[in-house]
């Protein structure tokens, strides 16, 4: 189904009452109908992945955990009440996360060729950060409250951020917890 670009959807059709996970992937989908949030009503897990042209996922009362990658185009995710879990891996525009209230763990890799965080990461507020990122991104945020990158993860309880260093996986760590206050890295800052 690699050509398959619109998913029509009748309002009035009560199709997938049932359905529990959903899985998208490698298509040129450009949107969910709105009528599959409004009628899945168990739909626990949602995961799409490498869909072009994709730009916005929303409206999924019932989703519990959400998984998004290799979507270049996708700007915004929204209205997911009972997301607990939200991966993200390679949506670069990405601008917005809104209306996660109960969204405790977020998993986000943030592409090598970007050299900070998403802005995003100030509107939402998981229990748990765990972070791929580029060294320059676990340096800036190693220097604490002085660095530029300080406002958009200091509010979060846990963090875990990891950057590989000459193709050493994780070689480098950076692990904060806001109360009580503690930061752990294994970088050198003096260096």
């Amino acid at each position: 189904m690699e050509e398959w670009e619109e998913w029509e959807w009748e309002e009035e059709v009560h199709a997938m009452p049932v359905l529990e996970e959903l899985f998208i992937q490698s298509c040129k989908l450009r949107c969910i109908p709105p009528g599959l949030a409004s009628h899945a009503r168990f739909l626990k897990k949602l995961t799409i992945y490498n869909v072009q042209g994709f730009q916005s996922v929303e409206d999924f009362a019932s989703v519990v955990e959400l998984n998004l990658g290799g979507l270049p185009d996708l700007t915004r995710i929204s209205n997911f009440p009972k997301l607990q879990k939200l991966e993200i891996y390679c949506c670069r525009k990405l601008e917005s996360l809104q209306e996660m209230d109960a969204l405790w763990r977020l998993e986000l890799t943030v592409q090598y060729s970007e050299r900070q965080l998403p802005l995003f990461l100030q509107t939402v507020k998981p229990s748990h950060l765990l972070l791929d990122c580029w060294s320059f991104i676990l340096i800036s945020m190693a220097l604490g409250k002085s660095s530029s990158e300080w406002a958009k993860f200091s509010h979060i309880q846990h963090v875990e951020a990891y950057a590989n260093v000459d193709g050493t996986e994780k070689s480098h760590h950076l692990f904060y917890t806001r109360e009580p206050y503690n930061v752990e890295t294994n970088i050198d800052l003096q260096g």
